[in-house]
């Protein structure tokens, strides 16, 4: 053989060699990276593993019940009208409505709860032509009922005020998603303003939590010559009972009208 073809084939065998020899040397650098790149810190705590979106659990089933929001709105009076004392009277007294309304706001129905003549009378055609605004749960408005009171009270200083008797909306009544009203546990009159012989009717709206106890009063008729701040007062210091729906209490309102007789047709 001559010394050119040895040449050739001696040139050949060292690039086999060296190619087995790199890939025998590959894995050993990829192990002394992969060493290189490991946490320095063995008492750290890996990163967490990235969640799979198709096995993410929504929002909604994550939260406690106790923590949703109460959205609930219950129904309330938005626009009241007058109401005149009896002129063939000179007593006080207190009549209620139970008043159901639908969803659209509409009064479907008026019930005397409490009634006292002359003036459950001229109370119920005054009512005929309020209006309310209905419940409402998520947004979404239902059928629902209210107390309406009219306290009727003469220009002549109440030593006495009459005697009255709490009044519990009867469960069976409750025709509209298990719905019973607020009651009326205890009232208070308003007083007469001095220096006026103005009359007419001043008709306030009253929050009552769940239970039972008032978060605010609010004016929807009011009266000039100071009647609205003696009403307001007035209506902070009755006691009802909280309105239940499906069995649990709910916030409600209760609106009272307090109507004044006028001082010039009965000075004492």
């Amino acid at each position: 053989m001559s010394g050119k073809p040895i040449g050739v084939f001696a040139a050949a065998s060292l690039f086999v060699a060296a190619g087995v020899l790199l890939c025998l040397a590959r894995p050993a650098e990829t192990l002394a990276v992969g060493s290189l790149k490991a946490p320095q810190n063995p008492t750290s705590n890996p990163a967490p593993a990235q969640a799979n979106p198709s096995q993410a659990i929504p929002l909604a089933q994550t939260q406690e019940p106790s923590a949703k929001p109460n959205l609930y709105r219950p129904a309330g009076v938005v626009s009241a009208a007058d109401v005149l004392f009896p002129f063939q009277t000179t007593a006080d007294g207190i009549v209620v409505f139970g008043v159901s309304l639908g969803a659209r706001s509409e009064i479907k129905q008026i019930s005397v709860l409490k009634d006292l003549a002359p003036f459950t009378s001229v109370a119920e055609q005054s009512l005929r032509n309020w209006k309310f605004a209905a419940a409402s749960l998520n947004a979404q408005p239902e059928d629902s009922e209210m107390l309406v009171a009219f306290v009727f009270r003469h220009a002549v200083y109440i030593a006495n005020p009459p005697a009255f008797t709490p009044i519990f909306p009867a469960r069976e009544s409750a025709e509209t998603r298990g719905l019973i009203p607020a009651g009326i546990l205890s009232v208070s009159y308003a007083g007469y303003p001095a220096s006026t012989i103005a009359f007419g009717a001043v008709v306030v709206q009253a929050n009552v939590r769940p239970d039972g106890s008032t978060g605010g009063v609010s004016v929807v008729r009011d009266l000039p010559g100071g009647f609205g701040p003696l009403a307001t007062s007035a209506a902070k210091h009755w006691g009802f009972q909280a309105a239940l729906r499906d069995g649990r209490p709910v916030p409600s309102k209760v609106a009272v009208a307090f109507v004044f007789s006028s001082r010039s047709l009965n000075p004492f």
